[in-house]
């Protein structure tokens, strides 16, 4: 049960620039792993441009091109900064060294929109359960989108969704108790399906996720949500 495609809809808010910041991620991630996709993703600027060469030019507000400037300045001032510098044994700094150099080879190998995102992001994964991490790329109008990192065998708990979420597979593939997702395949649940995803047997699954709302989880882990006052989506 895969989607190839995310419909016409999501494309024309796409050439429209309707879409919001992390759905436009997943378009042009997709696009990325698929040529056909990439082939909507292109007609879809096209007609974009299009449109923007029927409308009439719009004046700039006052101030903008200070607020440009200060941006840029402000950007090529924090190029070269670095955080304190912490001393390690040797033992300890050779294992650092490994797992950093493992966990850049996995960001370098995912596709450039979100690959370079991770890197901007610092390529640092929070926990999110055993054999679970995830790395938050960004927020945008109620919409997030993050990467998910699961081990062989690990995977995100039971979950139903206030939303939709949209997970593509980068590398690796999970199983959710209703399908099979490998590289390249779009899962997209919604309110009405409740799901486990879990990373299948061999290499680790990496997955861009995207949700425009909240995910509800159930049993023992819904208790804890639901006490808390809820959770923001994963």
């Amino acid at each position: 049960m895969t989607h190839p495609s995310l419909g016409d809809e999501i494309f024309s808010a796409y050439a429209s620039g309707a879409l919001s910041g992390p759905m436009r991620l997943l378009v042009e991630t997709q696009g990325a792993l698929d040529p056909q996709i990439a082939q909507l993703c292109e007609d879809a600027d096209r007609i974009g441009g299009l449109l923007l060469a029927d409308l009439p030019p719009a004046p700039l507000r006052a101030g903008a091109m200070d607020d440009l400037f200060a941006i840029l300045d402000t950007e090529a001032a924090a190029v070269g900064e670095a955080g304190p510098v912490h001393a390690l044994n040797s033992d300890s700094a050779h294992k650092a060294a490994k797992l950093a150099s493992q966990s850049l080879d996995e960001l370098i190998a995912l596709p450039n929109p979100v690959r370079d995102l991770a890197l901007e992001a610092g390529g640092s994964w929070q926990f999110a359960g055993p054999g679970v991490r995830v790395m938050e790329l960004m927020r945008e109008d109620g919409a997030k989108a993050e990467l998910i990192r699961l081990e062989p065998g690990h995977g995100v708990p039971r979950h139903t969704h206030d939303c939709k979420e949209f997970t593509l597979v980068l590398c690796g593939a999970f199983h959710d108790g209703l399908a099979r997702y490998g590289k390249g395949d779009l899962s997209v649940a919604d309110p009405q399906i409740e799901h486990k995803p879990v990373a299948v047997a061999g290499e680790v699954c990496i997955a861009l996720a995207v949700t425009d709302g909240p995910l509800a989880f159930t049993g023992p882990l819904g208790w804890v949500q639901r006490a808390l006052g809820g959770m923001t989506g994963s």
